[in-house]
């Protein structure tokens, strides 16, 4: 199978809070690139479902409060059920400001992470 990744991903776990519809739930990327992320919940979420999605850096298991969370839109590109029940969806970020993509950039830059 050919990938098409326009952007290296990086295997960074941040915390992540999804609005859709009405619903607000809980998630953890497995891995983050300047164009989207791949995120794991115990919600599902629909192909095609556009989310309000916060990305929260978490050191020691406590919100790092001298970095803001990265609050955007996404489009889900993909979504499955993981083995255990879980799942894991694709996100597309939608409507990033030029100054959340430097914050992207240069956050992407500093991690010095591995793609995944």
């Amino acid at each position: 199978m050919t990938e098409h990744r326009v952007h290296p991903r990086f295997a960074i776990r941040l915390s992540a809070e999804v609005a859709c519809g009405d619903r607000t739930f809980t998630g953890t990327t497995r891995n983050v690139s300047v164009g989207g992320c791949c995120l794991e919940s115990a919600f599902p979420l629909a192909e095609g479902a556009e989310v309000r999605l916060d990305l929260f850096v978490v050191v020691d298991g406590i919100e790092d409060e001298r970095m803001p969370p990265l609050t955007t839109r996404a489009t889900v590109q993909w979504a499955a059920e993981q083995d255990d029940g879980a799942f894991a969806a694709g996100l597309r970020f939608t409507g990033l400001t030029a100054a959340q993509q430097r914050w992207l950039d240069q956050f992407l830059a500093r991690t010095g992470a591995g793609d995944a």
